[in-house]
C-alpha cells in the first residue's frame, strides 16, 4: 500500500499578500504610499463639498456663518434662502423647516401718464358795461373768449345782464368804491364808502349783486381809499363768499389790499396784471393787447382789463386773429380759478399772485381812482 501524497500546507494570508506583492513588484512600504495618496485625494475632493453644504444648512436655518445658532437673528422666510440651484439641498431642509408663507401679491398701480404742460392762459375783462347795450353787442361780435363787469344802476344794466346771459358771456358785478378826493369823480351808484359800518356795507353789496343775476365774481370800479382800507374790505369779502363768489382785484392803487384780505377771508382772489387801454390811443392799446400775451407766456396766466371804448374794441377785431393764433389760449376770467368736476364746478384756491407785476408802470395806470 503505497504511501499517501503529503497535502501541501497552505501559506498564511499575510505571506500570501506579501508573495502576490512580489509577483507584481510592489512592497508594502509602497502600497501605503499609494493608499494614503488616495486618501489625501478623497478629502481633498469631498471636504469642500461637505463645507459647502453645512454652511448652506446654516444659511437655510438662519445661521450666518461663523456664529453658533444661539447667535442667530429670528428666522425670516427661510426656504426664500435657499439657493436655487441646489435642489438637493432644498428637498432637504423643506422637510424639517417650515415653509414661509409667500406674501399676496400687491395690485398693480396703474400710473396716469404724465400731465402734458398746459398752454398759457389769458383771460380779457372788459369793465364798465351798462351805459349802453350796443357795448355788448360790439363785444359779442369779436367772438372771442372775454368776460364782462357789469355797473349796477345805469340804464342798460339790467338788459345787458340779460343779453350776456342769453348769449354765454360770463358777467361780473362792477362793485363802485370810494376813490380818493382828488378828481372828484363819482363812481355812481351803490358805491362802498370807508365810513359805512359792515352791516351797511354787506346790505349794499347784496342790493347790488341781485342787480346782476348770475354774477360769478366782482372787482372794484375805482375803489382807490376804499381797496385800501382793510376792514371795508373784510366785510366786503364776508358777502362774497356767502354768495360763493370770487374776488379780481382791478389794481387801481398800488397800496390795494384786496387779494390779500380775500385769501385772508378764504374767497379765492386774483389780479389784474395790464390795464390795456390806461391810454385810449390805438398804438398803445395793440401794445398793451401784445404785453398781456407775453406775460401769460412768461407767468402761465395773465388778466387783462379794459373798457368798451371805441379805439379798445377797434384793437381787440385788428388782433383777433393774431391773438387765436398766438399759443395763448383766451378765457373767461373764472377759468383761471375754477376746478370743473365731473358733476359740477366749484371755485378753487386763489391763484399765486404775482404781485401786481404784468409789464412797466404804465402797465398799472387806470383811468379812474
Amino acid at each position: 500500500m503505497g504511501a499517501r501524497p503529503r497535502r501541501r500546507r497552505r501559506a498564511a494570508p499575510k505571506l500570501r499578500f506579501r508573495r502576490w506583492l512580489r509577483r507584481r513588484h510592489l512592497s508594502t512600504r509602497g502600497l501605503a504610499v499609494a493608499v494614503f495618496a488616495l486618501a489625501v485625494l478623497a478629502v481633498a475632493l469631498i471636504a469642500p463639498r461637505l463645507g459647502e453644504e453645512r454652511r448652506d444648512t446654516r444659511i437655510a436655518r438662519g445661521t450666518p456663518p461663523g456664529k453658533s445658532s444661539s447667535e442667530a437673528p429670528a428666522r425670516r422666510e427661510p426656504a426664500a434662502r435657499i439657493p436655487a440651484t441646489r435642489p438637493h439641498l432644498k428637498a432637504r431642509t423643506s422637510q424639517s423647516l417650515p415653509l414661509a408663507k409667500t406674501p399676496p401679491a400687491a395690485p398693480r398701480t396703474v400710473r396716469a401718464p404724465a400731465e402734458r404742460p398746459t398752454k398759457p392762459r389769458a383771460a380779457l375783462v372788459i369793465d364798465d358795461l351798462g351805459r349802453s347795450l350796443s357795448h355788448l353787442e360790439q363785444l359779442a361780435d369779436l367772438n372771442i373768449p372775454l368776460s364782462i363787469a357789469v355797473i349796477p344802476g345805469l340804464p342798460a344794466s339790467a338788459r345787458t345782464v340779460s343779453e350776456a346771459s342769453r348769449r354765454g358771456i360770463e358777467t361780473l358785478l362792477h362793485q363802485p368804491m370810494e376813490p380818493r378826493e382828488e378828481g372828484g369823480k363819482n363812481p355812481g351808484e351803490g358805491v362802498l364808502l370807508t365810513t359805512m359800518t359792515a352791516e351797511e356795507l354787506r346790505a349794499r353789496v347784496r342790493s347790488n349783486l341781485a342787480t346782476v343775476p348770475g354774477a360769478v365774481g366782482v372787482n372794484n370800479h375805482m375803489g382807490s381809499r376804499f381797496t385800501e382800507d382793510a376792514a371795508g374790505l373784510g366785510a366786503l369779502m364776508a358777502e362774497i363768499k356767502a354768495h360763493n363768489l370770487f374776488w379780481l382785484d382791478s389794481r387801481t392803487t398800488s397800496g390795494t389790499r384786496g387779494v390779500e384780505v380775500a385769501r385772508a377771508a378764504g374767497v379765492p382772489a386774483l389780479e389784474r396784471d395790464i390795464f390795456i387801454d390806461a391810454e385810449v390811443n390805438v398804438d398803445f392799446i395793440r401794445r398793451q393787447v401784445r404785453k398781456l400775451i407775453e406775460a401769460a407766456r412768461v407767468h402761465g396766466t395773465a388778466v387783462g382789463i379794459g373798457h368798451p371804448h371805441p379805439e379798445t374794441i377797434a384793437v381787440l377785431r385788428e388782433l383777433r386773429g393774431e391773438l387765436l393764433a398766438s399759443g395763448v389760449t383766451l378765457v373767461p376770467v373764472s377759468a383761471l380759478l375754477r376746478d370743473v368736476a365731473g358733476t359740477g364746478t366749484a371755485l378753487a384756491a386763489a391763484l399765486p399772485g404775482k404781485g401786481g407785476a404784468g409789464g412797466p408802470a404804465a402797465d398799472r395806470k387806470t383811468a379812474t381812482p
